[in-house]
Formats: structure tokens, sequence, C-alpha cells
């Protein structure tokens, strides 16, 4: 068995060996917390090619709530007029997200002309990336009763019972009344004879 590269059995090193060192332990792995460039061009680059910002910040080894404080610091120095590494990544995404939309919005143009294509996707993953801008918005449901009123009154119990009673002896005096009418006798000939003659002679 040869020697070690560099060491000469006859001339062995004076002195005791060294001492090894003790170096940091290892960390657990876990999302950045700085931005860094290569952190940004991750990003930028999934979001080009779709994946939400949640996918993205995963992707570039960071988390979404670290992102979004990032694009919130670059938002807030944009308003205040400063340029950072902040206000450049708020800049990239928004380019990069605006690039997947246009592509998307490419393809449903060329799905109008070409019958065959299936345009439901599209429209659908357009309506997730940008709501605001490609979402038809709901109408807002019809008042009861045609903008009239309700169409049915909030009432008591007591005030039900009482317009129910008003109705129900309107009901009854208009039914007595029918009753009556038709349980008196029609009048004979010789009595309406006698009513014309009497008219007759007045």
């Amino acid at each position: 068995m040869s020697s070690p590269r560099g060491y000469d059995p006859k001339s062995p090193p004076a002195g005791p060996p060294p001492k090894r060192k003790r170096g940091r332990p290892a960390k657990w792995n876990g999302p950045a917390s700085t931005l860094t460039f290569a952190i940004h061009q991750e990003v930028c680059t999934r979001l080009k090619a779709g994946a939400t910002k949640r996918m993205a910040a995963a992707l570039a080894g960071t988390t979404e709530v670290r992102l979004q404080g990032w694009l919130r610091r670059g938002r807030e120095a944009i308003e205040q007029g400063k340029r950072s590494r902040y206000t450049e990544l708020v800049h990239d995404v928004e380019r990069a997200e605006a690039e997947y939309q246009m592509g998307l919005v490419e393809l449903s143009n060329a799905a109008i002309i070409d019958k065959t294509m299936n345009d439901k996707p599209i429209r659908w993953r357009l309506s997730v990336a940008a709501p605001k801008d490609f979402t038809v918005p709901r109408e807002a449901p019809v008042a009861a009763g045609n903008g009239l009123g309700p169409l049915f009154d909030l009432v008591t119990p007591e005030q039900a019972r009482s317009r129910l009673d008003e109705r129900l002896a309107r009901f009854l005096v208009e039914h007595d009344k029918e009753e009556a009418a038709m349980a008196e006798p029609p009048p004979s000939e010789d009595a309406a004879e006698a009513t014309a003659e009497d008219s007759d002679g007045s």
C-alpha cells in the first residue's frame, strides 16, 4: 500500500498533527429573507411562464409573504420618487405578469378566428390572473316587487290578525247579501203587470 500523496515516511512532519478545525454547525434550509439578483430573476421567469406569486416565490427559495413585503417596499419607494432594487422588482414583476397575460389574450383572439380551439381554459386563466380586467361584473339582484316595494310587508301578528278579521267580516257581509238575493222569490207576472198599470195610471 502506497503512502498518501505528499507524505514521506522517511521524514515525517515534526510536532503533533494539526487539530481539526471546528466549523459552524450546518443551518437548516429555510426561505431566503434577503432579496438577491438570483431570486429576482427566478421570480420574474416563473411569473412570465404563468406561475402565481406563491408558486414563483417557492420556486425561487422564498415565501409569498416575503415577496409581497418586497413588492410593498418597492411601491412605497416609487410613491416617494426613489429607486432601489425593490422598485426594479416591482417593475419587472408587473412586466412579467403583463407579458403572460398578453400571450393569453393573443391566444384568445386566435380562438375567435379558429373555431376548433377551445378558449374556455384561456378565459378562465385570464379571469384568475386579472379578475378586475377579465371578469364580467355580476348584475345586482333586482329589488323585490320590481322596485315597487317589498312583496310582503313586515307586520306583527296582531296586525295580521286584525286585517284578516276585517277581510273575513267584509266577505261574510257580501256573502249574506248574495244569499238573501238568491232566497227572494222572483216577482210573478201578475205583480209585474199591476206594477206596470200603476205606473201608467200615475
